[in-house]
């Protein structure tokens, strides 16, 4: 029988800094990643304690399995968190006999489980000599030995090992950039189109395959290649001139995004690994994609240097290119990237599509230079970036009066300030987004963000049909575009088509890896309205934990509590809204929902919870 014994490094700490928090977040983590991984290899709770749990399994190769997906699944959960304020397991592992009494498990194999945990780095694996006997070879981690250890209580020494959870070699990210965009785009596009639906693999259709190398194995006939272009490294010297290097990037992930044949994971799930030396392989398994752009960006006054190269899981180079620009061309650049890449893909470019994704964006390059500088405040706003995202948005129109994207952005600045209660006449700046983005379709009809920018609006005002109509523009142009995904699942929601509302805002977080506070809500309520009480109240714990202000989301928490017959809980959060959100209106909340069995369900779990009580005929 293998043991794993597992419990929380630092937990006293955690809890003396942060006690309601810290419990909070470990609920969430058994939830959602702790014991479907349990469940999934077929492993017995035996018993948890405050900051411990005791599992067994029937394979040792599960267990070790187990505890490698539940590590690297930590890892990632706490790559966004604050290092001190991180929950990290310390687990160890191993087999030998054990007694069973009243569903408790006792005796030495137990015993050295739990030394094994205690030797254990936050973060980390030990496993004993006769567990590493039995996985060697079997499972993906290396092992380091760490020799004899003599243990307490145990009356003979233990060979320990330590799991070294990858054992790829980190591969350096090639620097990327600049005018070399658009080819970069094209043979990337070119080289997976041929992975994808290419007939048995043709070694020569690559001229740039690594020796040796053998090719990767095709997707099976209509998978979509799924692929991360992950941050262009600036190779300039001048760190101030990184938003280029990030521009581009996000210039690539759109123009590729616009292919329905593939899907293209977002900016924000590729930013955490800017200038981060991670393997393909681990890079693979985090965001779960088959493909990777990688490269680099040398800008000067007047050139722009790009190379460029597209791997598989493995680390294996399918396409490489570089690029040479004089930094007027930087759109031609940016075409000829993504045709290679739709070519190295065998993704096909009908003319239409080619016109549209291959568009050139403005004549004037400062003012490409100018929506470059405002893109990282739309990304992360605070107050203040904000004002000064529009006064660079402002001076990119004024130099061309006709860049669409330009008023994208700027009609979207208004829409953040009002979602974010920084507007001082909300309707006033609703009302100048709307026009931006109106004037913005005006001069492109395909420009997305400004499709997004309206259909958000249009819910604010509760007219659906029209808002639903712009986002299905905006999927229609970039099916890979996780705001008009999300968008287009927060209209379905209110709309009571709940099952394809979850399936929009998944496929949003899919490619995102994060939605924002209000689309996590839409998901969380779609959630509760299909009964998945638990996931429900996983979303808002995420939103009241990472958004500063989302008192909101305590609402759907207490009633998802409610609705599981946590009343304790329950009253909890509905407590904590009242003294945070003194003006909450119970009347108010989800009254947007146009279902009324929708409502009604809403508002069961708001009253079990201690928040709404219907008016009565007096009062009405």
């Amino acid at each position: 029988m293998a043991i794993l014994a597992a419990d929380v490094a630092g937990y006293s700490r955690l809890m003396g800094t942060d006690e309601e928090g810290t419990l909070a977040r470990l609920r969430e983590l058994q939830h959602a990643i702790v014991e479907p991984r349990i469940a999934d290899h077929r492993g017995r709770i035996v018993k948890t304690t405050g900051d411990g749990i005791l599992v067994e399994f029937a394979s040792v190769i599960e267990a070790v399995r187990c505890a490698v997906e539940i590590q690297r699944g930590m890892a990632e959960r706490n790559a966004i968190v604050p290092r001190g304020s991180r929950i990290e397991l310390r687990i160890g592992i191993n087999v030998g006999d054990i007694i069973i009494e009243d569903g408790d498990i006792f005796g030495d194999g137990v015993n050295v489980a739990a030394r094994l945990e205690g030797l254990a780095e936050p973060g980390g694996i030990c496993i004993s000599g006769r567990v590493q006997e039995d996985v060697d070879g079997k499972i993906d981690a290396a092992f380091i030995d760490s020799g004899e250890h003599k243990l307490k209580n145990i009356a003979r020494p233990v060979r320990v090992f330590r799991l070294r959870l990858s054992s790829s070699r980190p591969k350096a990210h090639i620097g990327r950039r600049g005018a070399v965009y658009s080819a970069l785009v094209v043979a990337l596009l070119l080289l997976l189109g041929g992975l994808w639906i290419a007939p048995p693999f043709q070694p020569n259709f690559f001229g740039s395959l690594v020796p040796g190398a053998r090719p990767t194995q095709t997707a099976e006939i209509g998978a979509k290649p799924v692929l991360a272009v992950l941050p262009f490294v600036n190779q300039g010297g001048d760190a101030a001139r990184d938003y280029f290097a990030d521009g581009l990037t996000q210039d690539l992930i759109s123009a590729l995004g616009r292919f329905s044949t593939m899907t293209v994971m977002s900016w924000n799930a590729v930013a955490p690994y800017k200038a981060k030396p991670i393997s393909p392989g681990e890079i693979s398994r985090a965001l779960g994609v088959r493909y990777q752009v990688e490269g680099s960006v040398h800008q000067t006054s007047d050139r722009v240097r790009v190379a460029a190269q597209l791997v598989d899981t493995d680390g294996r180079v399918l396409w490489s290119a570089r690029f040479d620009e004089a930094f007027a061309n930087v759109f031609a650049l940016q075409d000829q990237i993504t045709a290679q890449i739709a070519g190295a893909l065998a993704i096909g470019m009908a003319e239409i599509e080619q016109r549209r994704v291959l568009a050139k964006p403005t004549d004037n390059l400062q003012a490409y230079d100018y929506v470059l500088r405002a893109r990282p405040a739309l990304q992360r706003p605070t107050r203040s970036n904000i004002v000064e995202a529009r006064t660079l948005l402002r001076r990119a129109i004024e130099l061309d009066p006709g860049y669409a994207a330009a008023y994208a952005a700027l009609a979207e600045t208004y829409l953040i300030s009002t979602a974010m209660g920084w507007a001082q006449s909300p309707v006033a700046f609703l009302n100048q987004a709307e026009g931006l983005a109106s004037r913005a379709l005006d001069l492109n009809a395909s420009e997305v963000r400004a499709r997004i920018v309206l259909g958000r609006i249009h819910i604010f005002h509760q007219r659906y049909e029209q808002a639903r109509a712009e986002m299905d523009r905006a999927v229609a142009t970039n099916p890979n575009d996780a705001d008009g995904l999300a968008g287009y699942g927060n209209i379905l929601m209110w709309l009571g088509r709940t099952d394809a509302a979850i399936e929009a805002l998944e496929q949003a977080q899919r490619i995102s890896l994060e939605l924002n506070a209000l689309d996590r809500n839409a998901l969380g309520l779609a959630y509760y309205l299909r009964e998945q009480y638990q996931a429900a109240a996983e979303q808002a714990q995420i939103n009241l934990r990472e958004v500063l202000g989302a008192h909101f989301s305590y609402a759907l928490l207490a009633a998802s509590f409610a609705q599981q017959g946590r009343s304790e809980e329950a009253a909890g959060a509905a407590a904590a809204l009242k003294r945070l959100d003194p003006m909450f209106d119970p009347q108010a909340f989800g009254s947007k929902l146009q279902n009324p069995s929708d409502l009604e369900r809403l508002r069961d779990g708001l009253r079990k919870a201690g928040l709404y009580a219907p008016s009565s005929p007096a009062q009405r």
